[in-house]
């Protein structure tokens, strides 16, 4: 029966909250009509947005519609709220997205790695990797556009999202899109080795610069790995794909702190100046569940040489998502 009360209680909370955040209002009553309270069509869309960035499933809009009162639409929500599967054969996707101008399969050999339930799907960016052949994005919301219809958002297998560097900054903005449009957020948003997004936008731009001038500033900002700095054929090949990763950095306008609504795991580089304890904790700003952030023996580049207890707090830290 404890469980069962705290349960209710969990989604009334989810419901006010969300009703607050859509109407703008610091109470309500149970009885209190949506529509009369100042909701309207608009509003009701932005309601059950708000509710599925809360629930992690999607409320029909023909349930919120019907049930416009706080009382009625917790009764619904509690008898909608699918029942989950036992702890012991809940599965998790795990999609990671890369640095700039590196191609996913740098999470390949996660995969040998990880616990059973936790299923890890490199998420390639256009122009690299497999995707080689295709156009590399400079532009955020397209590459929103592409990269989210890689996730299986709407299967019954919850799913979490990780991010290096530039690539974590497109998981938050990957998080936030499937939210928008509608469909369950992430169990957890992991971030690794990057600034958050009201500090990620450079303060000089580095993607319009002439190509000599360009690989000099990508090796001041220690962004991209050495090795390929210094390899003339690759380079022709990825400046390109690198210049369109920067481009969106660079242009970056993150707005106002968004609620992810779940987890985030932060990691940082014991000897990475430029995303360090101070600035990787601001990340707790995102977020109204829980936040940690770890210290990992590195630089920028942690995500090689430190796999082994990368791997680890991530599959320690799913694991403890998986069971609330």
């Amino acid at each position: 029966m404890t469980r069962v009360v705290s349960q209710e209680r969990t989604h009334r909370e989810a419901v006010f909250e969300a009703w607050q955040q859509t109407l703008e209002i610091d109470s309500a009553r149970e009885d209190e009509n949506f529509f009369d309270a100042g909701g309207n069509s608009i509003l009701l869309v932005q309601l059950q947005r708000s509710l599925t960035a809360r629930l992690g499933f999607k409320i029909p809009l023909q349930e919120i519609f019907h049930h416009p009162t706080i009382g009625e639409l917790t009764r619904r929500v509690e008898a909608l709220t699918p029942a989950p599967a036992p702890a012991e054969q809940q599965e998790l996707n795990l999609y990671c997205l890369p640095y700039a101008g590196c191609s996913a399969r740098v999470y390949d050999t996660w995969k040998a790695g990880v616990p059973e339930f936790l299923n890890v799907i490199p998420v390639e960016l256009p122009g690299r990797g497999s995707r080689c052949t295709d156009r590399p994005v400079s532009n955020l919301p397209e590459l929103l556009d592409d990269l989210s219809a890689a996730i299986d958002a709407d299967g019954n297998v919850p799913y979490a999202l990780f991010g290096h560097s530039f690539g974590a900054i497109l998981a938050y903005e990957l998080g936030k899109r499937l939210i928008l449009d509608g469909r369950p957020g992430p169990r957890s948003l992991m971030v690794s080795a990057c600034r958050p997004p009201h500090l990620a936008t450079p303060e000089v731009s580095v993607f319009d610069r002439p190509d000599r001038d360009f690989r000099n500033r990508l090796l001041e900002l220690r962004g991209t790995p050495p090795e390929l700095l210094e390899n003339e054929e690759l380079m022709e090949l990825y400046i390109p794909v690198i210049r369109a990763d920067y481009s969106i950095l660079d242009n970056y306008q993150p707005g106002d702190s968004v609620d992810i609504g779940c987890p985030i795991l932060a990691l940082y580089g014991s000897a990475d100046d430029d995303a360090g304890r101070v600035v990787t904790e601001q990340w707790g700003a995102y977020t109204r569940a829980s936040f940690s952030a770890h210290e990992i023996p590195g630089n920028h580049f942690f995500v090689h040489s430190a796999e082994e207890e990368i791997v680890g707090r991530i599959g320690a830290h799913l694991a403890a998502v998986r069971r609330r």
